[in-house]
This record gives C-alpha cells, sequence and structure tokens, in this order.
C-alpha cells in the first residue's frame, strides 16, 4: 500500500444539517495559522453530493407525500382487512393506483397553471428560459398517463369481488385477476375510451383555442374561414371540422353545442320560443338534438353528470356528494350555504327527459364496471346543481329513467346502443313526408334529418359516423390520427369488442398508419394494452424519469412497481430471486432521489422522514409461501439516511423515533442502532 502524504490528507464528513452531503476542507497553503481576513477564503468548505437530487418544488413534495400517505392507509386497511376477513382482496389495489393518479392530476394541474402564469409574466422577457419546467410537466405527464393505462389493463376491476350472473366471469370473482383476463366482452370499452380522449384526443384543446372561441362568436360560424386554421379535418369550414372531432371523440354533447351557434339552428330557436311553426330545418336540429343528448354511448358523451376523463371524479367525490346530500336532507332540501351568486345560476334541464324511445338518459352508465353505483352519483350531482341554484333538491322526486344493474351487463348496454343506432338510421335515411308533431322520436317520423342533409352536406357525413359508417373522406384525411379511428371503432362499431381484442386492434390501425412503422411510444402502449407489467416498469424507468434523479418521477416509479407485485402483476418470487430484485432497487433508487433532492434545497427534515416512509415497509422480514424474505439492504438505506441526519429539534427526533419503533420491535438491529444515534445527539445538545 502506498502511504499518502500527510500534509495532502483533507478532512472529510457528512454533512450533519443534511443527509446526502459529502463536506470536505480544503488542504491549507502553509503551515502558517491563516489571517482573519484570509480565513473565509481558505477554508471554504467544498461539498460534493453523495446522489445526483435535483430538487422536488412545493407542488412535487405535495404530491410525493400525498402518495405516501395513500399508501400507509391501504398498509392499515389492509392488516384490518386480514384481521376480520383472514385474506386481503386485490380489488382495493385499484383504489390505491386511482389514489396515486389523483395526487399526480392535482399535481399536474397545479404545475400547469403555474407555468402558464410564469408565461403571462415573461412574455415581454425574452431571456426567461421554462425549459426545465417543461420536461419536469412532459415527464410527469407522460407518467400519469401510463399509470393510467396500466390501471385499465393490469388491475382488477372494483367490481371483482362479487359475481353477478351475466356481468363479471366466476374467475374474475374470485381470483380478483385483471380485466383483460376475466372481463367479458365491452367490459373495458368506456376507461379505455376515457384514457384516449384524455391522453390522445386533441378535441379538449381546440374548445380553449382562441380561433374556435372566434369562431362560435361569429354570426354565422358555419361560413367562418381563417387562412391558417388549426382546426384539422376534411371539410372546407373550420366549422364543420371541429363539429367532426367532438364526434370522433364522442363528445356529443359539445357537439350538439357547437350546433346551437349555427345561424340555422338560432333562428329555428327563436322561431320556436315565439309560437311561430318550425321549418323542416328547424325540425331537422330538434331530432339532432334528441339524438346527441341521448347517445348510450361507453365513456359517456361529454356531460356534466358522467364519468369523467381521467376517472377520478367518482372516486374522489363520493363522500363529499354523500355529505352534502345528507345536509340537505336535514335542511329540507338545502344546503347550510347562504350564498347569494349561486341562486342566479341557471337551474339544470331535466337530466332524466327522455328524448328518444327506449333509450334513457343515463344509457350510457351501462358501460360502466358498476352501473348504479355510477348513477347513484349522477343523481348526486344533479341534486347538488339544483341546490346550487336555489331550488330544494327532494331525492324522492328524483325519478331514475330506468332500474340500471349493479355490474356491468354486456346484453343490456348493447340493446339500448342498437336501439339508438336505429333510430339514427330510420331518421336520416328517408325524406322528410311532413311535419312532425314533436320532439320526440321513435314515433315515425321518418326521414326528419333530410331537409339538414340538403342544405349541410358535411353534416350527412359526420353523423354517417354515429351509425359506423365512416365515408371515405374522412377516413382518408391525412389528419386523422391512430387513436381517432380507434375511438371512432369503440363508440360506434365495435362498443362490445372482448378486452383482448383491442390491443389488435390497435395494432392494425397503428400500423395501417404508419405505413407498417410505429413509433417508441406506440409500442409500449401496445404492450401495456396486451397485458405486459414489466413494460409500465421499464418505461416508467427509462422514458418517465425514475431514473433522473428527481424524487417525485422515481417515487412513482418505485410505487407503480410495488403495486403490480402486490396485485400478482409481476411474480413476487421472480422479484426477490433473481440476480437483481427490481422492487428493492427501485426503492433504494427512489430513496436516494428523495435524499439528495431535499438536501439540495436545504429540507432535509422532510427527505430524511419521507424517504424513511418509503421504505419502512419493506424493512421487516416477510413470510412469502412459507418462507422468510429479508432484504437487509432496505434496512441499511433505512440506517444510513438516520445516522447521517442531525435533528433539529426534539420534535423531528422524536418522529424519526415512533416512525422506525415498528421495525424495531421486529427486529431490525441497524435501525435501532441509527436511532440511538439520533438519541445521543439530542442528549450531547442538552447537556
Amino acid at each position: 500500500r502506498v502511504m499518502a502524504d500527510t500534509s495532502k490528507v483533507r478532512a472529510v464528513a457528512w454533512d450533519p444539517s443534511g443527509t446526502a452531503a459529502l463536506s470536505l476542507c480544503p488542504v491549507p497553503s502553509t503551515n502558517a495559522r491563516p489571517s482573519i481576513s484570509a480565513a473565509a477564503d481558505e477554508f471554504l468548505l467544498d461539498v460534493f453530493l453523495s446522489h445526483d437530487g435535483t430538487g422536488c418544488n412545493a407542488e412535487e413534495t405535495e404530491c410525493l407525500l400525498r402518495q405516501l400517505d395513500a399508501r400507509d392507509d391501504w398498509i392499515e386497511d389492509q392488516a384490518q382487512s386480514r384481521h376480520k376477513k383472514g385474506k386481503q382482496s386485490k380489488s382495493m389495489i385499484t383504489k390505491l393506483s386511482m389514489d396515486y393518479r389523483a395526487a399526480v392530476c392535482e399535481c399536474l394541474m397545479q404545475l400547469q397553471a403555474k407555468q402558464q402564469k410564469q408565461q403571462d409574466m415573461s412574455d415581454d422577457d425574452d431571456n426567461n428560459d421554462n425549459s426545465s419546467n417543461s420536461d419536469n410537466l412532459e415527464l410527469l405527464t407522460l407518467s400519469f398517463a401510463v399509470s393510467h393505462l396500466a390501471e385499465i389493463f393490469l388491475l382488477p376491476s372494483l367490481s371483482a369481488s362479487s359475481n353477478f350472473r351475466g356481468g363479471l366471469s366466476a374467475a374474475a370473482a374470485t381470483t380478483n385477476s385483471s380485466r383483460l383476463d376475466d372481463g367479458p366482452s365491452g367490459s373495458l370499452t368506456a376507461d379505455t375510451i376515457r384514457y384516449l380522449r384524455l391522453h390522445h384526443s386533441r378535441s379538449h384543446a381546440l374548445l380553449d383555442s382562441p380561433e374556435v372561441e372566434e369562431l362560435l362568436s361569429s354570426d354565422q360560424p358555419e361560413y367562418y374561414k381563417s387562412s391558417n386554421s388549426a382546426i384539422p379535418g376534411p371539410f372546407e369550414y373550420p366549422y364543420w371540422n371541429l363539429i367532426l372531432q367532438l364526434v370522433k371523440s364522442g363528445q356529443l354533447d359539445n357537439a350538439w353545442t357547437v350546433l346551437t351557434h349555427h345561424s340555422a339552428c338560432r333562428h329555428a330557436e327563436e322561431a320556436a320560443m315565439t309560437g311561430r311553426p318550425l321549418t323542416p330545418e328547424g325540425e331537422g336540429f330538434a331530432v339532432l338534438r334528441a339524438i346527441l343528448l341521448s347517445a348510450p354511448l361507453p365513456g359517456g358523451r361529454g356531460d356534466d353528470y358522467c364519468v369523467d376523463d381521467a376517472g377520478l371524479d367518482d372516486f374522489l367525490e363520493e363522500d363529499i356528494l354523500e355529505r352534502e346530500e345528507k345536509e340537505a336532507r336535514l335542511n329540507n332540501g338545502f344546503n347550510n350555504s347562504n350564498d347569494e351568486e349561486e341562486e342566479e345560476n341557471v337551474p339544470p334541464e331535466n337530466i332524466n327527459e327522455q328524448y328518444v324511445d327506449g333509450v334513457p338518459r343515463n344509457g350510457y352508465l351501462l358501460w360502466e364496471d358498476r352501473p348504479r353505483h355510477a348513477d347513484r352519483l349522477r343523481k348526486l350531482r344533479y341534486l347538488r346543481d339544483l341546490r346550487k341554484c336555489g331550488q330544494p333538491s327532494d331525492e324522492s322526486e328524483y325519478s331514475s329513467p330506468t332500474v340500471l344493474p349493479e355490474v356491468y351487463q354486456p346484453n343490456s348496454a348493447m340493446s339500448i346502443f342498437h336501439t339508438w343506432q336505429d333510430v339514427i338510421k330510420r331518421e336520416a335515411s328517408f325524406p322528410s313526408s311532413g311535419s312532425s308533431g314533436g320532439f320526440g322520436l321513435g314515433g315515425g317520423q321518418g326521414g326528419a334529418l333530410d331537409a339538414l342533409f340538403r342544405r349541410f352536406p358535411p353534416l350527412q357525413q359526420i353523423l354517417s359516423v354515429l351509425v359506423g359508417k365512416v365515408p371515405p373522406n374522412i377516413a382518408n384525411d391525412p389528419s386523422l390520427t391512430w387513436s381517432e379511428t380507434l375511438l371512432m371503432e369503440l363508440l360506434y362499431s365495435r362498443p362490445d369488442i372482448s378486452p383482448d381484442d383491442i390491443s389488435a386492434r390497435a395494432n392494425a390501425i397503428m400500423s395501417r398508419k404508419g405505413d407498417g412503422r410505429k413509433h417508441a411510444l406506440d409500442e409500449i402502449i401496445l404492450s401495456i394494452m396486451s397485458g405486459s407489467a414489466g413494460q409500465v416498469v421499464e418505461t416508467m424507468f427509462s422514458l418517465c424519469g425514475g431514473s433522473s434523479g428527481a424524487a417525485l418521477p422515481a417515487t412513482v416509479t418505485s410505487l407503480l412497481c410495488n403495486l403490480l407485485i402486490d396485485a400478482g402483476c409481476i411474480s413476487s418470487e421472480e422479484a426477490s430471486s433473481s440476480s437483481v430484485n427490481i422492487q428493492t432497487e427501485l426503492l433504494i433508487l427512489a430513496a436516494e432521489a428523495i435524499l439528495s433532492s431535499f438536501s439540495v434545497q436545504e429540507q432535509s427534515n422532510v427527505g430524511v422522514r419521507a424517504a424513511v416512509r418509503l421504505l419502512l415497509p419493506h424493512a421487516p422480514p416477510k413470510r412469502v409461501e412459507g418462507e422468510v424474505v429479508y432484504e437487509p439492504r432496505i434496512s441499511a438505506t433505512i440506517a444510513e439516511a438516520i445516522s447521517h441526519r442531525l435533528p433539529d429539534t426534539d420534535a423531528e427526533a422524536r418522529d424519526l423515533l415512533h416512525l422506525c419503533e415498528e421495525a424495531i420491535r421486529l427486529g431490525s438491529v441497524r435501525i435501532a442502532d441509527a436511532c440511538e444515534s439520533i438519541a445521543f445527539s439530542r442528549a450531547s445538545f442538552h447537556r
């Protein structure tokens, strides 16, 4: 061994105020005692980070802590379930996944609002660089999409714990397997449509664009033209292309809203309000309204009462809606709020008024996992809107148009869907034989849309999409994407598609649109749709920032991997017996990213607590299929994090000791030794 020159030796120590900062003292140039003036320059400490942390802003920190809270609550619920029933329900894992996604969704909305505010403030500052914020937002958006897709195709149904005739299969009810494996035909259609709408559709962005605002405010929007229109489509005028975009994604409620701005529709409305007889075009618009606002489409038609595209509103609002309704019943149908502004709102229309014979307005809920539960939330939202307008919400007067089944029933959903399409075919296929006597459908009117088709040919082509017949000019439009093609197929042609056929149809459409070539992200989507849990983890790690050293992406990746293992999508035997235990590796990488990221921004107390919380459930020995499984690296990482932290207060020390109490009780000596160092440091402080 070569002896080092002692004059070159540098003192090395962990920064006691941090957990990932290594401090190196400088080597003095001479052995002479430095002057006071030179001391500041000559004895500045060199600080190095043991890991590559990139920081964690307030929005990401809140998201990270919310996910850890959700995970801890789930662990507690599972322990209580095992104590009461002797087993745990894997369907509860889907609720945990929704908790994770809800935290990420809230973080995304906050970051987008923050970014928009910064852009508005820096319009005049050309030197302002928001590239790093945009990169973080893009990675988090991709993580949200991947976790959403994994939840649909890999995790069990929320209603998997019960078996109902004609609905979920017996295998799905008893094994809590994924809906991809045992779901009946059409059981994944609604969720897949919502995923495609949220993450791949352009219609949401178009509705918020300045061009659409200008178009709809014009006197004759159907003839509006822009020199460089951002609304893609095969038609000459952007107005019809906008309606087509909404129809392609199944947002028929918004499509009707756009149609009400048509000059002929406005004239028909004015005639109806003044008592004048409707023209053939007016009758056609009345029929069109009934068709669009009754559509029993999987995933909903885009109104304010169906399940949102993220699939989270029902999950998050249920307790709030139930509590508001209970308070209203105690106050004779009113809430305690006396906000006068709410009473000025326009009362909602009767959401159960039937427009088409044989097609209830809530027919789209038949495609949901739990139709009756979804209808209950739809009713609570409607009653809440009534109360906001100062009207009493008497639940006893709410009459549902039909009693929905407890779980998804494919035959019931398809029967209503075919009835709706048959009405469209009848009203669009025969010429009008005279004026109709009413606004309802199904009374033998026949060809009521013929007058509209003669005046506005694009409308006939758009409505043909609703019956699954896509005209060549729409199907061959260069701007048509694979996701829009798949959406139209799932919405109007094959809503009862078998779950395992969705990836095959997506693959065929992608290949046709890309001349046989697919992008890397397309391959990832297909792999997850086919049931590859490994692809989820690989994508989160390599493309979504799981390996970047950023605290939130690394934590999201680790928690999602744990969730897939708990759900049985990734074998726990393979995870623990392979040369590289992916679960342990991701946990440790996430903990290191948390520690270093918070150390960078001088919030080591938050980082240590979050990292310890992340790792603790995996530190104690576990019994897997009769064998004790123990991962010493987890305990070692916890002990190292605690040992490198010098608590600032007794409260922080007490909190860390309380977190580790259960692990110490179960026999973790390394964690106990680290906790002793915390107690010793506080004792030394008070000495």
